[in-house]
């Protein structure tokens, strides 16, 4: 009986290690597929010499226990799970100050004039960034002009689609009770190819306060926003983002703040039709922090990298927002260990080449305890190399594929503060990543 037991054990775990070296070898993870082979090495030999002697089996057992052990560990709920954490009164922040908007600035032009007049320590760094080759034009490290000229497509459609985020609603408004209109507009933006959608109320705290780039003019206040907001994730695909920062990488951001556009523009042209205001919310047209509604909204939690982190896709995700004044029920924020988890993890830091992410612990940023990324310094890498890099996307552990090797690890990591220490350790010993450092 005590035999079968072991066999019992053995087998459970040859399945799992099995399908993670296949997932391994899809997923072309050379390191991953050696070492899950050897694994499964090691366990068809303790099947294979089940019952041959007392000693090994004394020692087949012992290992069993042990591993059966960390297992039951692992897999108990107990700690909780940290969250972003508010510790002042929260300010807004000014969209001119982000480095897309600044990058815009021209020499000369009323809004450069202002801009480096109230921040005159930015003026050198920020010329110094426009003089570099543009993002997707010759110069950059790895500039493709086919690929370069695609992505140039998508984000040019985007930009044209500005002008159908915002619209007249319907004269006639009908009576949609709140959750008749929540799922009518959720089962919409999926059914258009968002991978998720949630809903909250928009908290005033994540607008923007003045406009830095798109409609309604430098600089101009931004007072008010419609109350509710509709927030749906399009997912970054897998073997796109294993060439990061290489083309590739780019040419699927582009193609999903496209996706996300028309969903978005789709999703404010159905509410304004039920007679409703409505505003689509898109790439280089956004009025408050995605990412802060997203985490509002039930869709994940901001990691280190200051990406939401969506709990089967990672960082992996472009996001959409629609803002509308029609009732709607509301989502609740989730919790899923992120936070312990990238204080443990740092790989997003460890990889990032222009050193732009904080291996330290989060800091107070206007009233939030958070992690915060040095922009001019990533954003003088994309200039270098002609795309929106990716890299720290791409090692970030949630952003594995879904299938059933992944989500095992993922459920273990919801667990407990030792499950995400196992889990980093495991993610740093079968993944390594640095073959863009030889480009």
């Amino acid at each position: 009986m005590a035999h079968y037991a072991l066999i019992f054990v053995n087998s459970i775990f040859l399945i799992y290690f099995g399908l993670f070296l296949l997932s391994s070898i899809v997923e072309k993870e050379k390191r991953a597929a050696l070492v899950s082979l050897a694994i499964l090495l090691f366990l068809s030999l303790t099947l294979l010499f089940i019952g041959l002697t007392s000693v090994l089996n004394s020692f087949y057992w012992g290992l069993n226990i042990i591993v059966l052990a960390t297992l039951a560990v692992i897999f108990t709920p107990y700690g909780g799970v940290a969250s972003t954490r508010i510790i002042d009164t929260q300010t807004r922040f000014d969209e001119r100050d982000i480095m897309f908007a600044r990058a815009r600035y021209v020499a000369g032009s009323d809004a450069y004039r202002d801009y480096y007049r109230r921040h005159p320590q930015r003026k050198k760094t920020d010329d110094v960034l426009r003089a570099m080759p543009n993002l997707l034009s010759p110069g950059g490290r790895h500039y493709e002009a086919v690929a370069a000229k695609m992505a140039d497509t998508n984000f040019t459609l985007t930009e044209k689609l500005i002008p159908f985020c915002q619209g007249t609603p319907a004269t006639e408004k009908m009576s949609v009770p709140a959750a008749e209109a929540t799922a009518a507009v959720k089962r919409l933006v999926l059914s258009l190819g968002a991978v998720d959608v949630g809903v909250a109320r928009l908290d005033p705290i994540h607008l923007y306060s003045h406009v830095g780039r798109g409609p309604g003019g430098y600089g101009s206040p931004i007072t008010d926003e419609f109350e509710n907001v509709i927030v749906f994730a399009v997912e970054m695909d897998f073997d796109a983002m294993r060439h990061a920062p290489k083309m590739p990488v780019v040419v699927e951001s582009s193609k999903q703040y496209l996706e996300a556009a028309k969903i978005a523009i789709n999703a404010a042209s159905f509410i304004r039709s039920l007679g409703y205001n409505a505003r689509a919310h898109t790439d280089a047209n956004y009025r408050f922090m995605l990412p802060a509604a997203a985490v509002d909204a039930g869709l994940g939690e901001v990691g280190r990298i200051g990406y939401l982190i969506h709990p089967k896709y990672g960082a992996r995700v472009r996001l959409g927002a629609v803002t509308t004044d029609i009732p709607l029920d509301f989502d609740s924020p989730v919790a899923f260990g992120v936070q312990h988890f990238c204080r443990i993890c740092k790989k997003c830091a460890t990889h990032c080449p222009a050193g732009a992410i904080s291996h330290g612990a989060e800091k107070p940023v206007r009233g939030v305890l958070k992690w915060s990324t040095n922009q001019e310094a990533c954003y003088r890498y994309w200039r270098t190399v002609g795309t929106d890099c990716g890299i720290c996307m791409r090692v970030c552990p949630y952003s594995k594929p879904g299938n059933f090797a992944h989500d095992v690890v993922r459920f273990v990591i919801r667990q407990n503060p030792v499950a995400r220490r196992l889990a980093a350790w495991g993610d740093k010993t079968l993944y390594q990543y640095n073959d863009w450092q030889n480009d």
